[in-house]
């Protein structure tokens, strides 16, 4: 089994070169307690790795997925009941426990519903935005030295970003063929608390040995399970001062492709809670008022061709495809403008189109209106994501870097929505309107 697992390593580093990537775009890495993991990308895949059942008290954390990745054999990973919707079931392993390789692609072009699931080695056509899967292979050491069972870790890479998954190693030190799958490493997301895998001083060891710019200690602590954090404060000692500690509100990490920290050289450890942050109340609120607005214009969009959404009518107002465009580009643009001042992991991101219809030009002509209202709902979920980053930030402070207070800028955001909305609705009046 050795030998066939470091063979399927060779054909997982080749560095296929069909991708076309598109790095900058903000990736959410969210932590969940034990070694449950989320990854949230700008296209709004949701891949879910070893979750673990209510059957267990596990406090439901209310996620979906469209793909879960399952490391090691568990019986609460048979039917992972926390997760809503009908996401697929990928494991690592074979149901022996043997290790089975995967090199995979999760995409879904435009104008398409359902999400593709292939070899990565097939020479196909890759969104922007798909998401690349490969397993690879770990063990635990026994206390005489000798490898026991099969175990998995699993790289992600999506929008440039590349996240390592190995919450359930117990080796003493990665081998040569690990590193080499693992490559270049941007998140690391580890176990320090020994209890079943490594502990701290001994991940502090493979740490070393990867050198990722971000790392991610994850540990055997749930709200159902109460087990001390002590394995954090010893990983984080025997780390030294080789790496800034960062304590960012909630269980969230924003990481994209560019956002190498100018303004410190050191590489960080991230240290998570298990929790996410709540809301308050009032921002809630507000919130839901947006995204209720968000949804009705999405209900709009959804059924209208592509013909439609390039309707020019003739009184010279704008398309709907304009519409569709300027209201999800002010939303994006305005929060991602506030969110990079608080983190420079995200980028602000303006996809604002030129105001006068006679300088417009789509930024996709071809989408039909269900993915427009894709694109919509897309920004509305980025929005959502990383709203921790408005934590420390009064609702009627102007925010940094902005002309707009989070309150005012909701409120305007809600209304936006429904004005240009209103506006679309018009057009299907109108005795030119294409109907189809």
């Amino acid at each position: 089994m050795r030998t066939i697992a470091l063979t399927s390593l060779f054909w997982l580093c080749l560095g296929l070169p069909w991708s076309q990537a598109e790095p900058g775009k903000p990736v959410a890495v969210r932590w969940w307690g034990q070694a449950m993991v989320s990854i949230e990308t700008y296209w709004n895949f949701n891949i879910v790795i070893d979750p673990f059942s209510l059957s267990i008290g596990y406090e439901d954390p209310g996620l979906s997925a469209d793909l879960v990745l399952i490391t090691h054999n568990h019986p609460d990973h048979n039917n992972p009941d926390i997760i809503k919707g009908e996401p697929m079931l990928v494991r690592g392993l074979r149901e022996s426990g043997e290790y089975a390789g995967i090199y995979q692609v999760l995409d879904r072009f435009p104008n398409q519903q359902d999400n593709r699931w292939t070899d990565a080695r097939l020479r196909m056509a890759r969104s922007p935005h798909s998401v690349i899967v490969t397993s690879i292979p770990a063990w635990h050491d026994d206390e005489q030295g000798a490898k026991r069972g099969a175990d998995t870790m699993f790289l992600i890479e999506v929008d440039g970003v590349r996240i390592a998954h190995c919450g359930d190693i117990g080796q003493s030190q990665f081998t040569g063929g690990q590193l080499k799958a693992m490559g270049k490493v941007d998140v690391l997301l580890i176990p320090v608390g020994g209890t079943y895998t490594v502990d701290g001083a001994q991940a502090a060891v493979l740490v070393e040995q990867v050198k990722p710019r971000i790392v991610v200690p994850i540990h055997f602590k749930t709200k159902a399970l109460k087990i001390d954090l002590a394995g954090v404060e010893p990983f984080l000692a025997a780390l030294g001062s080789a790496y800034e500690v960062v304590r960012p509100v909630g269980n969230t990490l924003a990481v994209s492709a560019n956002n190498e920290n100018v303004e410190s050289p050191k590489n960080r450890v991230v240290v998570l809670n298990y929790l996410p942050w709540e809301m308050p109340e009032e921002l809630s609120e507000l919130f839901d008022l947006k995204e209720a607005a968000s949804a009705a214009t999405q209900d709009v969009f959804a059924p209208l061709s592509a013909n439609q959404m390039n309707f020019r009518p003739s009184n010279g107002t704008h398309t709907p495809r304009w519409n569709a465009e300027h209201m999800m580009g002010r939303e994006l643009g305005f929060f991602t403008e506030i969110f990079s001042k608080v983190d420079p992991a995200i980028a602000k991101i303006d996809l604002n189109p030129a105001q006068m219809p006679p300088d417009y030009e789509a930024s996709h002509p071809d989408w039909n209106g269900a993915e427009e209202a894709r694109q919509i709902e897309r920004v509305s979920a980025l929005t959502r994501r990383f709203a921790y980053l408005l934590a420390e930030l009064p609702l009627d402070d102007q925010a940094p870097g902005s002309r707009w207070t989070p309150r005012k800028l909701l409120e305007q955001m809600a209304r936006h929505y429904g004005e240009h909305t209103e506006n679309v609705k018009l057009k299907f009046e109108l005795t030119d309107w294409p109907q189809e």
